[in-house]
Formats: structure tokens, C-alpha cells, sequence
């Protein structure tokens, strides 16, 4: 039996000895040397765990049981109506510009205030985001948003568009970033936007696990002066990683924001270890700290190494892990929201390598090194190289420069089929993607010989270049685009097109995700958007598929979209 109450701002829990060892399952509990009793943060997701652990057995004090009615009448009750409404009343003649299930979003993230938007791409999350703080002004300002760099200034438009709210945007030099900074602290703006890569340069880090600091990542910087109302990370996922310094410099940077949202489609990349560390710049109370976390909620076991592997969420603790996400996190599916939108259908394609092709990928499969046509011999040096090498030769065949670099060459099984598909489809506009920039530069030369007229979005290609190709192909004076998957998977819409062909996958469910949703988004107007996938049998392509399908489902078990689809169709 364990009894709990409220006593300065935290959480007592007096229990036998014999219980410490449920006590140290909550995340954040700690042991108060001085008054000699554990202690866990006043939070609702602390109340959920020690409920989880102790059961029947736990008795509640009068202050944290009035506490917790409180917040659960106030924020719980409300939260989880608005998760799977598709309508806020109360917001009906004031925000007619949105739609329906916009508004019920916006209330939700009003009565948040520190929120996961975990919406599919494409469904509109800016616009909602941007709302709420236009909303929640004076409180929300000043706003630092933390974005792509391609999508700087599609925030910036965004805001002029859809509030009054006065936006900055930090580039260039040191000098100009500083400047572009100091907008905030002068009062000629309201909101800061800058890129990812930039954080870390204008704030201090947060320190995590044993990782040491310099002293000039402890010196607080020009975004640490500032008081930020709101902080809102677009596209989450790259602060899966809590080593990362921008990942640290946003936990460091939002620490007295009083509103915080973080923006993204797949919070689980790979496992759902990684939705800690988004999750606790969202709510570092409710999440504070991930070895508790990873051993509440996350299913382990060995890897052949002898390392501790994540294989996917503990299925006796998932209902209380999906208790405490629904209060910090809604998700928007598009085939529910969007209707109009038409249905995805996927599709394989085999194409079988010619015998060059797959002598050379069966010898580095075999032996980690080939022996080309022209008597050179390509060696792999590690597993990550042999990887690499057999990802090329399942595309096409392969030479080595003076340099001793690989460089891909003809035959191409993958090439040879695009150009099929391209004439079946009959003048049809098609997107092509691919992990590989080589190979998107020589599907350029099969089009240029084959004179169909094309454009590009790739490392190569300037980016007033990448923005005239897409207006090009949208405007259907382009018939294909040529797109790799990190050149193509943000900012960027293709919806000219209803064919995505993928000559590659990418090990990233994220890439891979945000690539088909260039062209199955709002403005999308065919009967059906087709996906087809090129797959060289018997090789690691196959594999890939399989590992891909694992993280689906690692994803799914966090977002639950099947059970959430049937609520919000139930409403």
C-alpha cells in the first residue's frame, strides 16, 4: 500500500521498503534524502504512472486528490473531447476560415498549451499552429519557430497570411543572424523563425546523461536572453536524438516558454524510444527522464552484440502510455479530414538485374568486394560500406574513377524500367524518387537522349532552380520530376502528378512518408494517387522492404491511427 500526496509542488509517496523498487518504475521519482521520503513531479502523467504501479493499492491525499480533479476537469476531460471532435463550437463564427476540424485542433492545442501535432502530412498543421498562438496573443509572444530551411520563409508567408503577427526570419552571416535576432528584443517583430542547423550556434545546450559541456555550450546566448512566449519545433523528428546539440539547444532555449508544440508526422523514426526526446521539449515534467521511460514503456531485448535492443512498446504498460499521449499529443488522419483527397494505391514492380549487374552484386554479397568489367576490383570495408555497394548494384552496374570512387553506370535495371513506365503511361506527368543522387543524374541523361522534358530537385541543382522546376511541372510544362528523397521532402509540392514511382527506398520511414506526400496532398484533384515501388528480387531491396514494414508498425503502436480513425468516424 502506498500513500500519496501533494507538499510543495511535488508528489510524496510514502510506501514499506520493501516498494521501492515499484516507486523507481515512475519516471522522475527521486529520493528525498532530507525528508527522508520519494518524491515524483506534479504532473498528470506522474498520477497515471503511480496508478499503473501500485493499482488498487494506492491511496490519495486530500490536497493531490482535489489536485488532480482539478486538472482533469480543466485539461484531461477537455483534451480528450477535442482529440477526436471534428468541431469546436464555440469557435464557429470566429474562425470560419478554417475548416471544421481545424477548429477542434485549435482547442486543443489552446487548453494543451504544451502539445505534440502529430497530423499526417499535408493536413494542415502550420495553419493551426499559427492560429492558436494568433489566439493566445499577448501570452504566446514573442514565438520562435524552429524549422527546415527550405520552409523559413514558407513560415514567414504563413504568418503574414494568416495573423498579423509581425515575422523575422534568421539568416546570412553571424552578424545578420544576431540582427534578424535582435528584431525580437527591439520590438520590431513577433515572432523568430530560423533553421534546425542554426540553433545551437545562438543558444546554450542543455546538458543530458554523462556528456560534458564546454564552457562556451553552458554560456547562455542571444536566444537564451530572450523570454520566449511559444516555441514551436517543425518537423519534430530531428530532435529524436537527445544527444544532439540541436537537440539540447531546443530543450535549452524553451525551458521558460510557457507554450510549446512540436510539429511532425512520424515522431517514431525507428522505435518508440525516440518519442522521449521530442516529448520532453514538449512536457519535460510529464517526460523527465528516458532510461525511466524506456524501461516503463518500451519492449526490450538483446541484440546479437549483447546490447540492450527497443523493439516496440510494452503491451502491459501501453494503455497507461497511451493515457498520458492523449493528453499531449492529437493526430489528424487525412483520409478522415480530407475525403476529398483520393484514395493511395501501392504497387511492386520486379526488375531483375542483367548478368554484370548481378555478378557484381552477388560477388560483394559474397566476399565484400567485386571485380568489375574492367578489371578493377571495388572493395567494402566495413558492413555499412557493403551495404552502400549492394543498394548501387541492385540499380545499376558500377566503374571506379581515378580517385578510386564508385560512380554508377549503365546497365540499369531501374533506369530500363522508368522508361517503360513512362511510355505506358502516355503522356502522363510522373515523379521518380531516389536515395541515390547519382542515379537520379543518370535517369537526367536517359531523358535528355529520349528527349522528354524534365526538371530536377537535387543537391546540384540551386535552389532558384529546384523553385522554377516546380512551378514548371505544376503548371504541366514539365512531364517528369526527378527528386531525391533529401533534396524532396519538405516544401515541396508535386500534385500535377497522380504516379510516384520510387527507383529507391530509403532506410527512413520518415523520407519515405514525407516523399509520397508530395503529390497526395490538398490540391491533388485525380480519381487516385498511384505508388509504385521498383524491387530488384533477391537482394537486399527485399530486406529493406521488411525492416521498413517494422517500423510501421513500431509507429503505429504509439499513433494508433486504426483505433483513432474509428473514433473520429464515430463522430
Amino acid at each position: 500500500m502506498a500513500f500519496i500526496d501533494l507538499r510543495d509542488d511535488r508528489i510524496t509517496i510514502d510506501s514499506e521498503y520493501r516498494e521501492r523498487d515499484l516507486i523507481k518504475e515512475v519516471p522522475g521519482t527521486t529520493w528525498d534524502r532530507e525528508n527522508r521520503i520519494w518524491t515524483a513531479p506534479l504532473s498528470w502523467a506522474a498520477c497515471v504512472a503511480l496508478r499503473g504501479v501500485f493499482g488498487p493499492d494506492l491511496e490519495v491525499g486530500e490536497a493531490l486528490n482535489q489536485w488532480a480533479w482539478d486538472v482533469y476537469q480543466q485539461r484531461v476531460q477537455p483534451l480528450d473531447s477535442y482529440r477526436t471532435a471534428l468541431e469546436a463550437e464555440e469557435l464557429l463564427d470566429s474562425e470560419q476560415d478554417l475548416y471544421s476540424f481545424q477548429r477542434s485542433g485549435v482547442r486543443y492545442l489552446e487548453i494543451a498549451k504544451q502539445a505534440l501535432i502529430a497530423d499526417e502530412m499535408g493536413s494542415g498543421k502550420t495553419i493551426r499552429l499559427i492560429r492558436t498562438v494568433a489566439r493566445q496573443n499577448p501570452d504566446s509572444l514573442p514565438v520562435l519557430v524552429i524549422a527546415p530551411n527550405s520552409m523559413k520563409y514558407t513560415w514567414k508567408k504563413e504568418f503574414e497570411k494568416w495573423s498579423d503577427l509581425r515575422v523575422a526570419v534568421v539568416e546570412g552571416t553571424a552578424a545578420k543572424r544576431r540582427k534578424a535576432i535582435d528584431t525580437i528584443t527591439n520590438g520590431e517583430a513577433d515572432v523568430l523563425v530560423m533553421n534546425w542547423e542554426g540553433l545551437r550556434l545562438h543558444s546554450k545546450l542543455k546538458s543530458y546523461g554523462n556528456k560534458s559541456l564546454t564552457e562556451a555550450q553552458k554560456k547562455s546566448k542571444e536566444l537564451n536572453a530572450v523570454e520566449w512566449g511559444t516555441v514551436i519545433a517543425d518537423e519534430a523528428h530531428r530532435a529524436k536524438d537527445p544527444n544532439a546539440q540541436q537537440t539540447r539547444a531546443l530543450w535549452a532555449v524553451s525551458e521558460r516558454a510557457k507554450f510549446r508544440y512540436a510539429a511532425t508526422g512520424t515522431p517514431i523514426a525507428n522505435n518508440p524510444g525516440e518519442l522521449w526526446s521530442i516529448m520532453h521539449f514538449v512536457a519535460p515534467d510529464d517526460f523527465p527522464r528516458k532510461t525511466k521511460f524506456v524501461d516503463r514503456y518500451c519492449l526490450q531485448h538483446f541484440n546479437p552484440f549483447g546490447g540492450m535492443e527497443i523493439v516496440g512498446v510494452r503491451p502491459d504498460t501501453a494503455e497507461e502510455l497511451q493515457q498520458i499521449m492523449n493528453t499531449r499529443m492529437i493526430r489528424r488522419l487525412k483520409d478522415v479530414v480530407l475525403p476529398h483527397l483520393p484514395p493511395k494505391t501501392y504497387s511492386t514492380r520486379l526488375t531483375p538485374m542483367e548478368k554484370k549487374q548481378a555478378d557484381a552484386y552477388n560477388q560483394m554479397a559474397d566476399h565484400m568486394l567485386a571485380k568489375l568489367e574492367s578489371g578493377e576490383v571495388t572493395v567494402a570495408t566495413n558492413p555499412l560500406a557493403m551495404l552502400t555497394r549492394l543498394s548501387q548494384f541492385a540499380c545499376a552496374y558500377a566503374t571506379t574513377d581515378d580517385g578510386g570512387n564508385v560512380r554508377l553506370t549503365d546497365p540499369s535495371n531501374k533506369l530500363d524500367a522508368m522508361m517503360e513506365i513512362i511510355e505506358e503511361a502516355e503522356g502522363e506527368q510522373i515523379v521518380f524518387f531516389a536515395e541515390s543522387r547519382q542515379l537520379i543524374e543518370m535517369a537526367e541523361e536517359r531523358l535528355r537522349k529520349a528527349k522528354v522534358s524534365f526538371g530536377s530537385l537535387h543537391g546540384n541543382v540551386p535552389v532558384e532552380v529546384r523553385a522554377e522546376n516546380m512551378e514548371r511541372f505544376q503548371n504541366g510544362e514539365l512531364r517528369i520530376m526527378l527528386v531525391t528523397l533529401g533534396a524532396g521532402g519538405e516544401g515541396v509540392t508535386l500534385t500535377a502528378a497522380r504516379i510516384a514511382v520510387f527507383l529507391q527506398r530509403s532506410y527512413s520511414l520518415v523520407k519515405n512518408k514525407q516523399a509520397e506526400d508530395r503529390i497526395h496532398r490538398p490540391g491533388q484533384d485525380a480519381d487516385k494517387v498511384e505508388i509504385i515501388d521498383l524491387i530488384t528480387p533477391g537482394t537486399i531491396e527485399e530486406a529493406r522492404l521488411d525492416v521498413l514494414a517494422t517500423k510501421e508498425e513500431r509507429l503505429q503502436e504509439v499513433v494508433r491511427d486504426d483505433d483513432l480513425r474509428a473514433l473520429l468516424k464515430y463522430r
